[in-house]
Parts: C-alpha cells; structure tokens; sequence
C-alpha cells in the first residue's frame, strides 16, 4: 500500500471510530501530510524503515517545531503504524524498538497575578458602566442596548467563567445553552478526546451573571444554540474569545499579556491554594493524567 493510501484510511478511522476532537482531527492530517511530504505519498507503507522514521523526526526538527511538538507528531505516525500492525497490513513494525531522544524543557505554568486579575474585572465591569456589586440581572440587562455591547459582557462572563472553573478556551465556545444548568450550579464541558465532566460554579453571583448574558445574547438574534456570541450573532470562536482578553489586558494596563490558557493556568493554582485535594482539581480541569495536575504544586 502506498502512504498516501494508508494516510486516508487512517484519517478515516480516527473520524469514524476514535470520537476524536475536530481539534485533534485537524492536528492528524497536519502530522500525516508532513509524512507524506517527508518520506513521500507514493512510498510503499511496508518500505518505511527505522532511518526513514529518524529522517522524520529531523525533518520536523527542521520546521523549528517545538520539542512537544515533535514529540506528539511522532506519536501521531507511531499510532498508524501500530494499526496497521494489528490489523496485519505490515509485517512489521519500523517504531519497533525505536526510541527518540527528545528532551521536553521543563516550564512551569504562568498564570496571571492576583493584583492584575482583579484589575481586569475591575476594567471589564466599568466597561459596562456602573455596574451594581452584586450583581443583578436587571442591572446588568440595561447595560446591553447594541449588538456591541454584548461583546463588553461576554468579555467579562469569559473571563469569570475561565477564572472560576479553568475550563480551556475550545471547551468554553463549546458550551452550548442546554449544557448550562443554574439550578445545580453546574455546566457540562465537551473536553479532549470527547470526554464529558461538569464543572461548578462556586457562588450566586457568576450565575446571575450567566442568567442576565442568556437573556442578553437576544438582542443579535442568534440561529444557534452556542452560549457565547459575537456581535453578529454567530457562536465565539476560540480567536474571538482570545482578542477579547487581549484587548482586556491591555486596556486595564495590566503588565502581563494575558491570554485564555493563563487564566486557566491561574484557576488551577487558586482552587489547589484553596486545599482543594488534587484528584478533585484534576477531574475540574479535565486531565487525563494526575501529573499534569502536579505541575500546578510548585
């Protein structure tokens, strides 16, 4: 079979029957298209030796990727290869007995200090006008009265929203009217790898402010059911999301340049501050591996 054939199927597989992220999706057929152009679509699957698999690893090096970044390509080719081996397509396995030396830095996660944090609600409440502590629905209502308006409150539920339960950009667009539970206090998030889990919301207050932006996204009369809307009515995009915090930071003079991921990174570290224990913080966040949660610990 030739690469590029076996490229396809594989593709196909992880869309039909791996419940793969559209993310996640996107981010194989970028790795198996780097395959091909490597080592060629019109190689014979069963000729890729281990040198061409290092030739590989070069040439992304080359592209002046990141070490992870390397590394979870690899990872991409890898699993195509061990497919192929279990459904016998190959007699055997090149990434048999291969082992890559790639040294991942050690980076601590940033997050965003406290004084900064609490200068950007400041700033995205004020944007509003003069917003009554707590808050009320009808008061935060009045505050909206053109499509542009709605863009200040979805800045300021973005940011409550990522810094009260850390949930990733992807995972915040992704939240859907029906996901959003007031009653119990929780919302569903759609994480990696398709894997479902509620996150809480800790105090009345984000909840009147999720109850006044769902009677307030009316106002650009949206088609779909996404919670977060831009000014034209269509759902978030993680773009969107992420230049509404950009413009934040930068306008309420914060010295950090704040983006989605830091703030998650900043919930992470609040809610372990707190004595959360950390198998609970792991299950919030959504990851897979209780050493992702760690990292957060020093």
């Amino acid at each position: 079979m030739l690469v590029a054939e076996v490229c396809t199927h594989f593709l196909s597989l992880c869309k039909n029957n791996k419940n793969l992220s559209k993310l996640t999706l996107k981010a194989y057929a970028i790795d198996l298209q780097q395959f091909q152009d490597c080592l060629g679509s019109e190689a014979d699957i069963e000729s890729i030796t281990k040198h061409q698999l290092i030739e590989f690893q070069t040439y992304l090096s080359g592209k002046k990727l990141s070490q992870s970044s390397v590394k979870r390509k690899l990872a991409c080719i890898r699993a195509m290869f061990r497919w192929l081996e279990l459904d016998e397509l190959i007699e055997t396995n090149p990434f048999h007995k291969l082992h890559f030396n790639i040294k991942l830095p050690k980076r601590l996660p940033r997050n965003v200090p406290t004084d900064q944090l609490s200068q950007m609600i400041k700033y995205a409440r004020a944007s509003l006008g003069s917003v009554q502590i707590p808050y009320s629905v009808e008061d935060l209502s009045t505050k909206v009265t053109r499509p542009k308006d709605l863009n200040k409150l979805t800045t300021l539920l973005a940011l409550e929203l990522m810094l009260c339960t850390g949930v990733r950009v992807s995972e915040l667009v992704g939240i859907e009217l029906f996901h959003v539970y007031l009653k119990n206090r929780k919302i569903k998030i759609l994480g990696k790898g398709s894997r479902e889990r509620f996150v809480y919301l800790p105090d009345q207050e984000i909840c009147t402010l999720l109850r006044a932006y769902i009677g307030c996204r009316s106002i650009v009369n949206p088609d779909e059911e996404s919670l977060l809307v831009n000014s034209r009515g269509l759902p978030a995009s993680t773009q969107f999301i992420r230049k509404l915090i950009k413009q934040l930071s930068e306008q309420s003079t914060s010295k950090t340049k704040v983006t989605p991921h830091m703030l998650r990174h900043s919930a992470a570290c609040e809610l372990l501050d707190t004595g959360l224990d950390i198998r609970f913080v792991q299950r919030l966040l959504g990851h897979s591996s209780i050493s992702t949660t760690e990292i957060y610990t020093h």
